[in-house]
């Protein structure tokens, strides 16, 4: 009996224990308080962030079916130097450019937009200018995967260059700037992918990657002085090289309006060949077309400030790093973007 006794009486007291809360301590229970306070004070911090670039990565979002987006570029830029081969800066004489471009995206339908660039060029070099309008670009783009909080949204795309550039037929006397485009339709295709990151919740992260590939689809007739190169009695098709475009882009939210982004831009161009008559240059010496394969690695920070949702201004500068038989150059970006 006193067995029983003493078993029900331990069972009561494990019951009232379990049952008995825990008392914390007048340092734990402030412990809580304030973080719950830091909580409220940070969700009150917390926004919808906002972004309009940045200025070289593509964007992995379709514009929504049945809106129109515009964005102008105005870009001042200064070839100073160029790589060689062993990726060593030789100065040449400045090339100084204003770029304007126009991108036009219009969204078909949930899945697909439809997007249009075109731009001109204004140059100077030693005394000499020149003005062109470059090649035209079509693309459309597929939106495979949307955003979700543990999910990136991803993009790709197809389009084709046409080629309403100048490139061949040149002034001697321009040294090539009044060079404008390629002379070739061209197939490009794209995968963009980007996401939000909230790992500092009042100061979220966008990042954003953009690959490209441009493939030529065919060989371009080139008479005397041409984008590739060329002289007098210049006679000939060029192979233009293949384009690999690779692109990172990150966006800090530094509050809703204002944002500070960078572009990490890596470029890669096949070997343009050439068959034909080379010509003769100025010299009488023979005249060299086509070139070595290329690359160029730049950065482009630059500061955001978004009017809202839909839209805003972004400008930076943008600037090579190294490279391999390519333009060391500086410059300028601004541009203005809006959904409608």
């Amino acid at each position: 009996m006193k067995k029983i006794l003493l078993a029900t009486i331990l069972s009561s007291a494990r019951i009232i224990a379990q049952e008995t809360p825990e008392v914390k301590t007048p340092e734990q229970i402030q412990a809580e308080l304030d973080k719950a306070q830091a909580d409220f004070e940070i969700a009150q911090k917390m926004f919808i962030p906002w972004y309009t670039g940045p200025l070289i990565t593509g964007s992995a979002n379709n514009v929504p079916a049945g809106k129109w987006n515009i964005q102008p570029y105005l870009f001042f830029l200064l070839d100073h130097a160029q790589y060689n081969d062993n990726r060593k800066s030789i100065n040449v004489p400045d090339i100084w450019t204003i770029q304007p471009l126009l991108v036009l995206q219009r969204g078909l339908n949930s899945w697909l937009d439809a997007t249009l660039v075109q731009f001109g060029l204004f140059k100077w070099r030693e005394g000499e200018k020149a003005q062109e309008y470059g090649d035209l670009n079509l693309t459309l783009g597929h939106q495979l995967v949307n955003e979700t909080p543990y999910v990136p949204s991803i993009r790709v795309t197809i389009g084709e260059s046409f080629p309403t550039g100048h490139y061949q037929k040149l002034s001697p006397d321009k040294a090539g700037i009044d060079a404008s485009g390629s002379g070739a339709f061209a197939t490009i295709v794209g995968l963009f992918v980007s996401k939000i990151f909230w790992e500092i919740p009042i100061h979220p992260v966008r990042v954003r990657f953009a690959g490209t590939y441009e493939i030529p689809n065919h060989d371009v007739l080139v008479k005397n002085f041409n984008a590739f190169g060329g002289g007098f009695g210049t006679n000939g098709d060029v192979s233009v090289g293949q384009t690999l475009n690779l692109d990172l882009g990150i966006e800090v939210s530094l509050t809703e309006h204002w944002v500070f982004a960078t572009d990490f831009a890596y470029a890669y161009s096949r070997e343009t060949t050439f068959k034909g008559n080379p010509g003769l240059t100025a010299l009488g010496t023979p005249a060299s077309v086509g070139g070595p394969s290329s690359d160029q690695f730049s950065i482009a920070p630059a500061i955001e400030y978004n009017i809202s949702d839909r839209g805003g201004f972004i400008g930076g500068v943008w600037f090579s790093v190294t490279g391999r038989n390519s333009a060391n150059f500086v410059g300028i970006i601004l541009s203005y973007t809006w959904l409608f």
